[in-house]
């Protein structure tokens, strides 16, 4: 029985219960055909739905929320992101919520579809980002990985909502070209909210994932330097080198970061400047620029930015959350 669930148990193993990229997916002989085990599925509205495939007296048989579904058509859509079969059952079975999903997200998500017409667009809009922007409370300081990816997740629905308000706004000024500041005022303002309690949260991301970097860079360091000593020390007593038991190897690529509900966030480690430490070097790398005097500081960034070594500034690395 186990070997029939063979590439569900390596792929489970690799992700963790999150979404494989491309590279962690290429090793596992993935094959076009629908593997046995459980898995997960982000459909056209952003809901995830709980996969079952197993293999039946009728041949591949499969459960996509409580509904059966053809294992084929849904395998290439859910191949990359194996859970754990408790999740499965927690979610499929019992009703859970995803581990990473947010109270708020999952509230509005399920309420989709419910509104009565007789309820103004804009009123239901800025009801619906007030209740989501109330949410980013929460995510001020993020202190495990589950919790960055609940924030992810009221991170993708205010996005999603300021964009929902744009298209909406968009299409009401459009034959009103005559009223459109009154148009402006009614939408505007609350996508602007949305999106700045989206950046509330991405800052405290990035600053999450700033400091996980810089343990990670610590613990490297400190092996790096524990290997150095005990091969001094191996040659100062004229003895054979030591075998040092390195441990597991330091992850310094942030991997995306995949809340319950919308687009994942991607993580890239960028060098930022943060003060100028030597002008006198700054200005020899700078000087025949003609806007020096007035833009120095910034010259400094952009270079730091598209990879140069810039002399007499300081840089600081810090995880940013797109």
């Amino acid at each position: 029985m186990s070997e029939q669930y063979a590439f569900w148990i390596k792929a489970l193993a690799v992700g963790g219960g999150k979404r494989l990229t491309k590279e962690q997916a290429a090793p596992l002989g993935m094959t076009s055909e629908p593997q046995p085990g459980f898995y997960r599925r982000r459909v056209k509205d952003g809901t995830d739905l709980p996969v079952a495939i197993w293999h039946g007296a009728e041949g591949v048989l499969a459960l996509e929320g409580d509904r059966p579904a053809d294992a084929e058509a849904i395998w290439t859509w859910c191949c990359n992101w194996p859970i754990s079969e408790d999740t499965y059952r927690a979610v499929a079975e019992a009703g859970s919520a995803w581990p990473g999903s947010d109270p708020v997200v999952a509230e509005q998500v399920a309420a989709i579809g419910h509104n009565s017409g007789a309820v103004d667009e804009a009123e239901a809009f800025a009801d619906q980002v007030e209740a989501a922007e109330k949410g980013k409370d929460a995510y001020s300081r993020i202190g495990d990985d589950e919790q960055l990816a609940s924030a992810q997740s009221l991170r993708s629905r205010l996005l999603e909502l300021a964009g929902e308000g744009e298209k909406k706004h968009r299409k009401e000024k459009e034959p009103y070209l005559e009223a459109g500041r009154s148009v402006d005022k009614r939408w505007l303002p609350v996508v602007k909210r949305a999106r700045a309690a989206a950046d509330e949260i991405r800052s405290a991301m990035s600053q999450f994932e700033t400091e996980k970097l810089r343990r990670q860079r610590e613990a490297e360091t400190a092996r790096l330097a524990a290997e150095i000593a005990a091969r001094k020390a191996a040659e100062k007593d004229n003895a054979p080198p030591p075998v040092v038991a390195s441990p597991e190897p330091v992850a310094v690529a942030p991997t995306p970061i995949r809340g319950s509900y919308g687009r994942a966030a991607s993580v890239s480690v960028v060098n930022v400047v943060t003060a100028i430490t030597d002008h006198d070097a700054l200005y020899a790398f700078l000087k025949d620029h003609p806007e020096l005097k007035n833009c120095m500081f910034d010259l400094a960034k952009r270079a730091v930015a598209k990879g140069h070594s810039v002399p007499g500034v300081e840089v600081q690395e810090i995880a940013k959350v797109a």
